[in-house]
């Protein structure tokens, strides 16, 4: 058990001003190598293998975890000035498709690739189809995710200053979940997670603990997740992706209610 007397893992105690203390959330460095390219991001340490391989995938460089061949972790130097890193070797028949969507990427974001494109179809070029119709999931269940996905942010309750994502199926069942100082690295620590367990995802729900953003719902669609539910708002781009790819999309989530913004047919009122 923690010392509760400790930050939790992915924070700092600090001495703040009039003798107070806090835990911060750590925010550092980390370089990621894959076949010669680099990508540097800024991340809350921890789950750094998670967050490589969830980066991955969400931005379509891989098809599933397989085509990692291997991933090494190599702790950064202060003294140094030099980052922490992840260094991982991609099988060598990966489509050049999927290489050159890497080649392109020099940081990790979730705009890349996409930069000036505003129609919702252009952005779902190429993406495989939803499953139509499923999973279905009732309103009970959604509120039962909700409680879950809270209970998975001990880094919020201490810090306040963490985003936070969660994977589930249409049973409540936590596939992967995922905490950072970064909304988009939390995501793919939790598709990292899902996917390195080998769970489906093609009927997975997934959480956000801010608003529905266009780039994090591509991740979403991107790995076929049909359902993506928001804390927060959603943004139009969002809309319009989520109604063009056939997915639900929800906000607003709150203790009892919450706002369907389209395809609510897989939303039963049980």
């Amino acid at each position: 058990m923690q010392d509760p007397d400790l930050p939790v893992e992915g924070s700092f105690r600090r001495d703040l001003a009039g003798d107070q203390t806090d835990a911060l959330v750590r925010e550092e460095p980390l370089l990621l190598q894959v076949d010669g390219q680099q990508l540097l991001t800024m991340r809350t340490p921890g789950r750094d293998a998670d967050l490589a391989l969830g980066f991955l995938l969400s931005e379509a460089i891989l098809e599933n975890p397989r085509q990692v061949l291997e991933s090494k972790f190599t702790p950064g130097s202060a003294a140094e000035l030099q980052p922490d890193r992840m260094t991982l070797h991609l099988d060598a028949s990966l489509p050049e498709a999927m290489r050159g969507r890497l080649t392109r990427t020099h940081e990790i974001r979730s705009s890349c690739g996409i930069c000036g494109l505003t129609d919702a179809d252009e952005m779902l070029e190429g993406l495989k189809p939803l499953l139509p119709g499923v999973p279905k999931i009732s309103r009970a269940d959604i509120f039962a995710c909700r409680e879950r996905f809270l209970q998975e942010q001990p880094l919020f309750r201490a810090t306040g200053a963490s985003h936070a994502a969660a994977l589930f199926d249409a049973a409540g069942k936590l596939l992967g979940a995922g905490e950072d100082v970064g909304r988009h690295n939390a995501l793919d620590k939790a598709i990292g997670q899902a996917s390195r367990a080998g769970e489906d995802l093609s009927q997975a729900i997934a959480m956000l603990s801010g608003r529905a953003g266009f780039d994090l719902v591509l991740k979403c669609l991107r790995l076929r997740i049909p359902v993506i539910l928001s804390i927060s708002a959603a943004s139009a781009l969002s809309f319009d992706v989520c109604k063009a790819a056939g997915a639900s999309l929800v906000g607003f989530l709150r203790e009892s209610k919450f706002k369907v913004y389209c395809s609510g047919s897989r939303i039963s009122d049980a």
